[in-house]
């Protein structure tokens, strides 16, 4: 039989397992959602669900609503039940909050809640950052000491090998430590200077050398918001580097700044996104289902580079593509009450919470977070976290 010392055991593991797994294995961060469910179980039974907040609601109705969309499409979607499957990530995540309020606001003293943040922080950075060593390593020596494979990416992977996954979830995590550096003396009992001085400069460098000009845009217009100071800063840094990598490397421009073929391979993708939309507005093409299309209706509505297929690169696109206006109402209402939420609490909560929905915003421009199971996890967790804490 379960009780509330197990419950409180579950929890925390699964937080353990999400904080090692996330820059390490994607495989690992399946635990969380494991453990998490009977969590979840046992929770609901006392929940008052009065408190459940709106924007949770908001992510469930968004959760039903990208069902609905396979529901509707399973004739022209290879595994329907799979797409479905992965829906779990949006459930567990809103439903994850009563657990976790359970934990850290119940079970829980104010010492021991420090603790237990302190020892997460702590995985998670020493995890972040090793990933961060061996993708550094992989870009200047071809060869990942992890993964005990040679790469050839000319850039900064991390240890998965996913470049742009990589590059969009080193920016929010850098935006955070960025965020409590600002606000130190509120998070001095999490960290010494020392570690974040070192965790942020690491990341920092392990975002550029990803050289994912979307992650440093989504990264930059976090700091603006943080301090408009830092920003300038960093756009002079970038500059300077960049410019002088340029005289370095007389490809450096043309490979990873302007990079015209990949221009024209998103563009391509976004258009043929927007036509899929066209098509079935109400639905959409169903969850996950237009990467399958995406060379069909570019051939189709003779749309430039039609031999590269793909996602929107856009996840406002990317939403409409695939589950239509339905399921871009409510992604947009669950965004708009987390945004109120946060601001409703005002204080540290907006300052440091504020900056990341600004990045996430940004990084949705060029990449499809909500697809990409790693950027999910760090998404929900945060999202569910910033309820609770």
């Amino acid at each position: 039989m379960l009780d509330e010392k197990k419950i409180a055991f579950l929890i925390l593991a699964s937080l353990y397992i999400l904080a090692v797994g996330l820059f390490t294995s994607i495989s690992l961060m399946v635990g969380f959602h494991l453990l998490m469910i009977p969590a979840i179980l046992y929770c609901a039974k006392n929940y008052d669900w009065k408190k459940f907040p709106r924007s949770g609601w908001a992510l469930l109705a968004f959760a039903v609503a990208l069902i609905l969309s396979v529901g509707v499409n399973q004739s022209i979607i290879a595994r329907p039940m799979k797409n479905v499957f992965k829906v779990k990530y949006f459930l567990l995540g809103a439903l994850s909050i009563i657990p976790l309020q359970f934990y850290f606001n119940q079970y829980l003293d104010s010492e021991k809640r420090k603790k237990v943040l302190r020892t997460l922080l702590l995985a998670l950075l020493i995890s972040a950052g090793i990933a961060t060593l061996s993708g550094l390593i992989g870009y200047l020596t071809h060869f990942n000491p992890l993964r005990m494979v040679t790469v050839d990416y000319g850039r900064n992977a991390g240890l998965f090998g996913m470049l742009i996954t990589y590059a969009h979830q080193i920016a929010w995590l850098s935006l955070f430590l960025v965020v409590i550096c600002f606000n130190y003396r509120d998070f001095e009992y999490l960290i010494s200077k020392k570690w974040l001085y070192c965790s942020m400069v690491l990341s920092v460098i392990g975002l550029f050398t990803t050289y994912t000009r979307g992650a440093w845009l989504a990264f930059l217009a976090g700091c603006l918001i943080i301090n408009k100071k830092l920003t300038g800063l960093l756009l002079l840094f970038c500059t300077v580097t960049v410019i002088l990598l340029s005289l370095h490397d007389a490809h450096f421009w043309e490979e990873h700044i302007l990079r015209q073929t990949s221009n024209s391979k998103r563009l391509g993708s976004a258009l043929a996104a927007a036509k899929a939309f066209q098509e079935k507005p109400l639905f959409g093409y169903g969850y996950l289902n237009f990467e399958p299309f995406s060379q069909s209706i570019k051939s189709h509505y003779q749309l430039r580079n039609p031999d590269f297929g793909g996602h929107a690169h856009n996840e406002f696109l990317e939403i409409l593509a695939t589950s239509g206006i339905l399921g871009a109402c409510f992604f947009l209402l669950w965004l708009g009450l987390w945004i109120k939420e946060i601001l409703q609490r005002g204080g540290l909560t907006s300052r440091m919470l504020i900056p990341f929905v600004a990045a996430f915003l940004v990084s949705g421009l060029t990449h499809v977070s909500l697809i990409d199971g790693e950027n999910t996890f760090f998404l929900m967790i945060v999202y569910a976290l910033s309820g609770v804490l």
